[in-house]
């Protein structure tokens, strides 16, 4: 079955770009002199052969050749998608006005009219992609104020700075500088990561953790780094041990399904992403198994990779939960689809006592671009009674 997804989605994506090549080589590029239809066609295969590439097959290649291929190919799936919305829109525009008859008799579509046409969507989908990868570059600072209910040992308040998808990779170390900055310009009590740790199966073959290590031991918290994984962390078999023994060695401490009480004051609980079962076989605890494990009266706090079944942390008396994956969309259209599929897909939601903060990303996956939504470190002011 899914071979069959997979190669429906492969003829579907080849159909796509065979589409819009022949549309641009017959509306725009074939009126300009020095290019040549062997030149184009040429370009435009390469260029669709690379994304297959780097999206498929990125692993099997030379480990120097695989930063820069999935980087044209993360760029070209967002750019074959923005040609494709706006020459649907174009084409399905020109149809429906001849069979409506709304397009003025008038207007004719001749050979220079097309020409601009095509021309302003080029410019028009190389601006959104600028803009995009301008404005992914940057995370900006989402302030929250909580109040929770219960008493909480010693403390009134916790100052949290909460990260979630930071897809760390050998592309996204380059700008870990600027970030750890960031947190640190909070002045957190604890530093949360709502999994996504890393980017990918293809960035950790080779990927080297003191690079990791030099950076987070710059962040500076009281309480220290606490995260869940999220299901980029696992790798194709669920496993995810040595990753996790790097990660303790660079002071982020993996709870899986698990829980530690901070300062006799609150609890952390740390859940197994929803994706470990499908991909390792084992099944992931209950909430309830792990709350049973905790005794007294203190408040608890949930990291759970995806904000699903929120009905689970409602009826086990959870106070507050920290989710990420959804990255709000992380740009046009897909942040439609995110609103659909999960009942909160981004900022803050309260169910009876239960209270859930959904974070649309410390930085991006696949293509470094953000469009209707912006890089995030969460800042989360929490007052207990």
């Amino acid at each position: 079955m899914i071979y069959m997804m997979i190669s429906i989605i492969l003829i579907l994506y080849s159909g796509i770009n065979y589409y819009i090549s022949i549309w641009f080589w017959k509306n725009l590029y074939s009126m300009i002199p020095f290019f040549n239809s062997e030149m184009y066609f040429s370009f435009f295969f390469i260029i669709f052969i690379i994304s297959l590439v780097g999206v498929i097959w990125n692993r099997h290649i030379p480990r120097f050749l695989q930063d820069g291929i999935y980087l044209i190919a993360s760029y070209w799936l967002a750019v074959i998608l923005y040609f494709a919305i706006f020459i649907g829109m174009i084409e399905c525009f020109f149809i429906l006005g001849k069979t409506l008859q709304f397009i003025p008799s008038d207007i004719k579509l001749n050979a220079n009219v097309l020409f601009y046409i095509a021309l302003i969507v080029l410019f028009t989908v190389i601006i959104i992609i600028l803009y995009g990868t301008i404005n992914a570059k940057n995370a900006i600072i989402t302030p929250y104020n909580i109040d929770l209910p219960k008493k909480a040992g010693k403390i009134s308040k916790l100052q949290i700075a909460l990260l979630s998808d930071i897809h760390l990779g050998n592309l996204m170390d380059k700008r870990i500088d600027k970030l750890i900055d960031k947190i640190n310009s909070i002045q957190p009590d604890i530093v949360l990561i709502a999994g996504d740790i890393i980017d990918s199966n293809r960035d950790m073959i080779n990927y080297d953790f003191s690079k990791m290590q030099s950076n987070f031991k710059k962040i500076k918290s009281k309480y220290g780094i606490y995260a869940c994984l999220g299901n980029h962390d696992y790798d194709h078999k669920g496993d995810s041990s040595n990753r996790i023994n790097n990660f303790k060695k660079v002071g982020v401490n993996i709870l899986r399904d698990s829980y530690v009480k901070i300062d006799d004051s609150f609890y952390v609980i740390g859940r197994e992403d929803i994706s470990y079962e499908r991909i390792s076989g084992i099944r992931r605890k209950k909430l309830s198994e792990t709350v049973n494990e905790i005794s007294g009266e203190l408040p608890i706090i949930v990291l759970d990779h995806q904000p699903n079944n929120l009905n689970e942390p409602v009826s086990e008396g959870i106070d507050l939960q920290l989710s990420g994956h959804t990255h709000k969309g992380q740009f046009f259209p897909f942040n439609l689809i995110t609103k659909r599929v999960f009942k909160i897909d981004y900022g803050y939601l309260k169910m009876d006592k239960f209270q859930i903060i959904v974070s649309c990303g410390t930085r991006t996956w696949g293509p470094p671009i953000r469009i209707g939504s912006k890089c995030e470190i969460v800042n989360i002011n929490v007052t207990f009674k």
